[in-house]
């Protein structure tokens, strides 16, 4: 394996001149020697070691990307669409700017906070994480800190980006075309009832309010359907037995990967979809196309979420004095299929 100091010797320079120039220390090698460095880099196949920047204080090259798992996964977390598509997309534009990844989820946001301060990184990226928590990773390691889909309420941060969509919008706007396709129940069901579940909750709930004011006969109700397959389907067989619906009713999932779920339990019990419950998403995963029928749900765009987290950390991290945290929210767009 090539060394440092056989670079050196070919080039005819000290290690410590070899060593400046693959760190970017180059203000006092000359553009030749720079040049003749980075060509025998290539040509001798020169593989830089990352561990011993991770452990001291120059740039390790190294993003922590931390998810916050409020449920229980009865898999990986990464089994869950919505994170493997994100965590990919990220990991991708950070590869391509010579960064690396370092993935840790846990339900312990403690450990979180050791996990950070124990690593020398260069940033990090949270998922899924309380707007309180991430000002504390800021204060705890102070390095660039960028959340995607942060939530709850606190004083807002100069240094911590948050990342988000308009889940209120994309709640509301699900309303307004359930209610257009003639439903007169709604079923809106999620497994928590606070972060961003809860904004997509109110915007479903002043949406409906707003339209069914002089209709007090609709109703609305959300309905927390539990984190395991075993209490999903406990709600999906009071459904069945509920059918037929004595007023046309839909089911407003406020995650796609349970209205797929859903769709599959209720199909292979003889359900049929629109024509006996109609069901919605919200996030349009990959298998909300692939779905019998397709399914109707609100589109984010996580491979541009992603685009500008990583956006925004890099210029975080190349002018640190100078940046400053911001809150941005992306555009839902509703995605009409079958399933409503």
């Amino acid at each position: 394996m090539t060394t440092i100091k056989d670079i050196a010797n070919r080039a005819g320079v000290s290690t410590t001149t070899v060593s400046n120039v693959i760190h970017g220390k180059t203000k006092k090698v000359s553009p030749a020697t720079i040049e003749l460095i980075e060509k025998l880099i290539q040509e001798m196949g020169y593989v830089q070691k990352l561990g011993l920047n991770v452990l001291n204080n120059t740039s390790s090259r190294m993003i922590a990307l931390v998810i916050h798992a409020h449920r229980k996964y009865e898999n990986s977390i990464i089994s869950d669409p919505f994170y493997g598509k994100i965590i990919g997309f990220i990991e991708e534009k950070l590869q391509i700017q010579g960064y690396y990844i370092m993935l840790y989820s846990t339900d312990d946001v403690n450990k979180v906070f050791h996990t950070v301060m124990a690593w020398n990184i260069d940033g990090v990226v949270a998922l899924s994480f309380s707007r309180n928590d991430c000002n504390k990773i800021w204060s705890l390691i102070h390095k660039p800190v960028i959340s995607i889909d942060a939530y709850g309420s606190s004083q807002s941060s100069p240094f911590v980006t948050n990342i988000g969509l308009d889940d209120f919008t994309g709640g509301s706007r699900m309303i307004e075309y359930i209610l257009g396709c003639g439903y007169h129940d709604i079923f809106v069901c999620a497994t928590s009832d606070y972060g961003i579940d809860q904004t997509r909750w109110n915007g479903a709930r002043e949406m409906f309010a707003r339209l069914t004011e002089k209709n007090s006969s609709k109703k609305i109700r959300f309905i927390n359907i539990g984190e395991t397959t075993l209490t999903r389907e406990s709600f999906y067989q009071q459904l069945i037995r509920r059918i037929p619906f004595p007023q046309k009713t839909a089911v407003f999932f406020l995650s796609d990967f349970y209205a797929i779920e859903a769709i599959s339990y209720l199909a292979t019990r003889g359900v049929c979809i629109p024509a006996d419950i109609g069901i919605a998403g919200f996030d349009d995963i990959t298998y909300a196309r692939l779905t019998v029928p397709r399914l109707t749900t609100i589109h984010q765009d996580m491979e541009k979420k992603a685009e500008l987290a990583v956006s925004e950390l890099l210029k975080a991290i190349e002018n640190p004095a100078a940046y400053t945290g911001k809150e941005a929210l992306l555009d839902v767009i509703l995605i009409a299929r079958d399933s409503i």
